[in-house]
């Protein structure tokens, strides 16, 4: 029986020693913080120590994505055995699964969905797997039958050696993660890696307006697909005025207009676009993309609207956990704006996010491990601001300040880590707030 071992159980591991379990492997787990789980119950696994980690002849080694290069005991397994993602893992696992797949570092979560939620309307089966949801593992054993939307993070994608989906596309490319990577050039190859072992039967959908895909659009083998919001493609969706065409093979279609559909902001369109172009390539028919599109509705956390107090709308954008993924919720509107940001510190440069914010900004309410930096920056751009300790007290801060016809936006330009578990708690305890203040 081949060994594995399985390092970190967390979701992604958890789903990993399932599925690996279930597929006849000798199941060995590593975590520094836990040995048992409740959700392995049933299943066969050794949970082994530190001392012993290098004691056995693995096939290969299972990281959690959340585990950086960097960690001294991926540098020791690393020397005696291959490390690969749960990614690379699906991919070798089962070579007929259906995949369309997904990353940048900005819009992939609301693309994977929007995929699945075409495909689904358009009577396919379809689920979003990867850095969203369940793991990837599986729900690849459950759901023989389905498509799998694929989102893939740097993290997954820094340790892939074979992983080759047939349709993938990278939403775009700026600073992130760099705790993680080390540098930025390392975070970019992680990215790219989507596309390096792909050929000209395959397809790739990048982002005709991103500076750094387009630096690389030489090297892709794939045929190559664009979207773009600013300017007409030779081949792929864009935006002209508040109509989305598509474009290939000589055909030029109106699709929609952009008031027809349910969400809003320009980065949502170019979204949007990108799973087009994905089902389009898929094989899906132009009235179901058409369908599915408009039925379309944002994504917890991402741009969602809350309520509206007194005249003041209420966003939860929870999920913008970088810059360049709040700078684009900020301009999605034109009036007067509180935003509550700041959290854990990636060590990127904040600055582009706030001079945005001051175009419309009326305070910032800052919280998290990113204060001294955010205070620092609105200082030097006169931007108002105050300081608050929790998400209560920013919530309290921010409707003193906010008047009718004002936006409330929670987009903190940071990850939730320190405050919160994830982005997702730390939106839910948002909106418990505001219910609370409604209340």
């Amino acid at each position: 029986m081949k060994k594995v071992l399985v390092y970190g159980l967390g979701l992604t591991g958890v789903s990993a020693a399932k599925t690996l379990d279930k597929m006849g492997y000798d199941v060995y787990t590593f975590d520094k913080n836990k040995k048992e789980v409740k959700e392995l119950k049933g299943y066969k696994y050794s949970p082994i120590s530190d001392s012993e980690i290098c004691d056995y002849d693995y096939e290969f080694v299972v990281k959690s994505p959340g585990i950086p290069p960097r960690d001294e005991v991926v540098k020791k397994l690393g020397e005696k055995y291959e490390i690969i993602s749960d990614i690379e893992l699906s991919f070798r696992l089962f070579t007929q699964a259906e995949i369309i797949a997904t990353t940048g570092t900005n819009g992939k979560t609301s693309t994977t969905s929007m995929i699945s939620h075409i495909l689904n309307e358009s009577g396919r089966k379809a689920i979003s797997v990867g850095n969203i949801g369940e793991g990837i593992l599986w729900l690849m054993y459950e759901n023989p039958d389905a498509i799998f939307s694929c989102e893939l993070s740097s993290f997954q994608l820094h340790d892939v050696s074979t992983y080759k989906p047939h349709i993938a596309s990278i939403t775009n490319i700026t600073e992130d993660h760099i705790d993680w990577h080390g540098s930025f050039d390392d975070y970019i190859n992680s990215k790219l890696n989507i596309s390096k072992r792909q050929d000209e039967r395959d397809f790739l959908v990048i982002n005709h307006d991103d500076p750094i895909l387009q630096d690389h659009k030489d090297n892709f083998k794939a045929k190559v697909y664009e979207f773009s919001s600013q300017e007409e493609v030779n081949r792929g969706a864009y935006l002209k005025g508040s109509s989305i065409f598509l474009k290939d093979e000589g055909k030029n279609i109106k699709l929609m207009d952009v008031d027809d559909l349910s969400i809003i902001g320009r980065h949502n369109y170019e979204n949007l676009m990108d799973a087009i172009l994905a089902c389009f390539i898929y094989g899906v028919s132009i009235e179901d993309i058409i369908k599915g599109s408009k039925s379309f509705k944002s994504i917890e956390h991402r741009l969602e609207f809350v309520t509206d107090i007194r005249g003041v709308k209420v966003y939860n954008d929870s999920k913008g956990t970088n810059v360049d993924s709040s700078i684009k919720a900020i301009q999605s509107f034109d009036k007067p704006m509180v935003i509550i940001a700041g959290g854990y510190d990636k060590n990127i440069d904040y600055s582009p996010y706030v001079k945005e914010f001051k175009n419309h900004g009326k305070l910032m309410v800052i919280i998290g491990q990113t204060t001294d930096k955010l205070v620092s920056l609105c200082q030097k751009y006169d931007i108002n601001f105050k300081k608050a300790k929790d998400m209560e007290e920013a919530v309290k801060i921010s409707f003193e300040n906010l008047e009718e016809g004002d936006i409330f936006l929670l987009s903190p330009a940071s990850a939730s880590w320190g405050m919160y578990k994830n982005f997702e708690e730390r939106g839910m305890d948002f909106k418990e707030k505001i219910e609370k203040y409604k209340g």
